[in-house]
């Protein structure tokens, strides 16, 4: 009998550092897509209403934006592109308004609609002019809402 539980303990540990070592290995590890439905494009949020009516005043001074309903909440969002540096750029272009974002990502697949995003990023990445910015965001914005959201 003791002959077997020393033998029984032994290989528990050995089996415990084993998976122990295994699976920090993997720590970091993010996976590998295989597949995607559509593109990749950076939305950024402003944020998360329990209602409409307080999205909507949330959003009263604000030019323009497009939100979306999940479940029982609404979530605002004031801008679309698909390239990081751009997303960025608009991010940093809200907190000079003194107006807080984030960057989220979604996955749509509309070739209307990712030519209109990509157009639209080829002139945003070169240019560091508020005019231009607030332009190519309200026209994101408003190709998101004829494209994705009433089907055009």
């Amino acid at each position: 009998m003791k002959k077997y539980f020393l033998t029984v303990l032994v290989s528990l540990v050995i089996g415990f550092f084993l998976a122990y070592f295994l699976l920090t290995q993997y720590k970091d590890f993010k996976g590998i897509t295989v597949s995607s439905n559509g593109d990749e494009y950076y939305f950024l949020l402003l944020g998360k209403y329990s209602s409409k009516e307080e999205m909507e005043e949330a959003g009263i001074n604000l030019e323009n934006y497009v939100y979306r309903k999940d479940g029982i909440n609404y979530y605002m969002y004031v801008g679309i592109t698909k390239n990081k540096e751009n997303a960025e750029k608009m991010k940093k272009y809200y907190n000079s308004k003194n107006i807080e974002s984030s960057i989220k990502e979604f996955y749509i697949s509309n070739k209307s609609f990712s030519e209109a995003i990509d157009n639209l990023d080829n002139i945003l990445i070169n240019s560091d002019d508020e005019v231009v910015i607030t332009e190519i965001i309200n026209q994101g914005l408003n190709k998101y809402e004829e494209i994705i959201l009433n089907g055009s």
